[in-house]
């Protein structure tokens, strides 16, 4: 079941797989996550894509995890790098980068309808 949390296992080095630029705050602190990391980790492609940087940026996943957590002070919008993005763009690749997996988006289809909606694509 999708839905429920499930705790990444240490590999057998002690640490969490994947790479922590693109990790989210719940696996950098081994909370237990679910699909909404995938979430988080869409939202920080995207942001790449569309600015050519990094939402979030540090030596270590130590120090990812202070820019995520801190990011009123770190984070810039996507329109001040790039200001030719749609406004209703920067608003979702936000929400799937919201520290909170509650108030990111709880399911893809609502993702994938929303980028429908801003990108003009028809069904």
């Amino acid at each position: 079941d999708l839905a429920m949390p499930r705790p990444q296992k240490p590999t057998k080095l002690g640490r969490t797989p994947g790479t922590p630029a693109y990790m989210s705050p719940e696996q950098l602190q081994r909370k237990p996550v679910d699909h909404r990391a995938d979430i988080w980790a869409y939202g920080v492609t995207a942001y790449e894509l569309l600015t050519d940087r990094k939402p979030f940026t540090g030596e270590s996943g130590k120090e990812i995890l202070q820019a995520q957590l801190n990011r009123d002070a770190l984070l810039l919008l996507p329109r001040s790098i790039n200001p030719e993005l749609p406004a209703n763009l920067e608003r979702i690749v936000m929400k799937c980068l919201e520290q909170e997996p509650d108030k990111r988006y709880q399911d893809v289809t609502y993702l994938l309808r929303d980028l429908e909606g801003a990108l003009y694509v028809a069904k």
